[in-house]
């Protein structure tokens, strides 16, 4: 089983293990509360080095990649990143992604665990372009810092002005006599940022963050009260809610989804969906009757029918009380409609809910850009 470049880093810090689309990751550290607490009134420090990493270079990066994904890559900005995805030609997602665009090449961000993987994927489709995808995922490491003081907390490392950074901008600093690239980015609904960091500097890199501990409330966070915060936000997960099942638009990721640009695979199924004007599945919340949480791939069901399926559900820290999301019928999704889950000890009632469950506290994100 594969560890990040951190994992030694973890284990001496007390991390509790648990296995994530083929990766031993922190499940928690300290305590999910104590770490939620930190995503939502300090800073955590996350390690996401278990996510697939992606240099694209060359002359033809631009135009290449703009059209093997639903975003405009050929006008995004240097500096600038975007949320996207990648479909078959059947509209199906292959992955969701963020994507930067730095001076010299594409930086791709890919969550672990897509099929086949992303790189081999990507590499089919190229033919005589002038450029090159190389994963960089073992060359380099990726840590997150989430939650209101992580600027704060950056700031008092890289002694710069980090809270002026843009929602999805992405600046490269120094550190220890190497690069980091730093993004604004949000995981949780918090305020936060990722930092690409070579992978032998990515140890030198968590100490300088936990420093400021005390004065700005730095904890190491493990997968478990991430996972709670992003399901409050109503966000959907690879693996969860985002799968080779689905059409992105059935997962509201109309904000990866660029409507003016040219060609691009699973265009034609993305317009058809809009001269329809909807889908017929979409990713909605609710809240859980009892304590018994439904597992995921649970059967949604309305007058004994089965109208969907359950994608997440956790214990809501900040609710006090069960929450979820899941795909089911767009006409069932009326705040206060009384649907049920299977559970193993018998049905489970779901109460439909907007999302999010907890509003989200980061700077306000532009049109298109996640």
């Amino acid at each position: 089983m594969r560890r990040t470049v951190l994992g030694a880093l973890h284990e001496a810090r007390g991390a509790h293990w648990m296995v994530r689309q083929d990766w031993e990751i922190p499940g928690w550290f300290a305590g999910v509360e104590q770490e939620y607490d930190a995503l939502q009134e300090g800073a955590g420090l996350v390690d996401l080095s278990h996510r697939t990493r992606l240099r694209i270079t060359g002359r033809d990066r631009r135009s290449w990649f703009h059209g093997q994904c639903s975003q405009d890559i050929a006008g995004l900005p240097d500096g600038r990143g975007a949320y996207a995805t990648i479909m078959d030609v059947r509209g199906r997602l292959i992955c969701d992604l963020r994507v930067y665009a730095l001076c010299d090449s594409l930086l791709v961000d890919v969550p672990a665990g897509t099929e086949p993987p992303i790189a081999q994927y990507l590499d089919h489709y190229l033919v005589m372009e002038r450029c090159e995808v190389e994963d960089i995922t073992e060359a380099w490491a990726q840590l997150a810092v989430q939650g209101p003081h992580s600027c704060y907390v950056l700031g008092a490392l890289l002694g710069a002005d980090i809270c002026a950074m843009e929602p999805w901008e992405i600046r490269e600093f120094a550190f220890a006599d190497a690069p980091i690239h730093v993004a604004r980015v949000f995981h949780c609904g918090e305020d936060g940022f990722d930092l690409f960091v070579p992978a032998g500097h990515a140890a030198a890199l968590w100490a300088g963050l936990c420093q400021p501990r005390v004065e700005f409330s730095v904890h190491s966070v493990g997968w478990e009260a991430l996972n709670v915060r992003r399901v409050e936000a109503g966000i959907p997960w690879w693996g969860f809610e985002l799968s080779p099942a689905i059409v992105p638009l059935e997962a509201r990721l109309d904000h990866g989804v660029c409507r003016t640009k040219g060609c691009y695979v699973g265009q034609e199924i993305i317009a058809r969906i809009d001269a329809r004007g909807h889908v017929n599945n979409l990713l909605g919340g609710f809240h859980i009757a009892g304590s018994a949480l439904p597992a995921s791939g649970a059967e949604i069901r309305h007058a004994g029918k089965k109208v969907g399926l359950v994608s997440s559900a956790v214990e809501s820290l900040s609710l006090k009380r069960p929450v979820g999301m899941g795909f089911f019928r767009r006409e069932l999704h009326t705040p206060g409609q009384i649907l049920e889950a299977a559970g193993a000890d018998g049905p489970i009632a779901l109460e439909v809910t907007p999302l999010p469950f907890v509003p989200h506290d980061a700077p306000e994100r532009k049109p298109g850009q996640g």
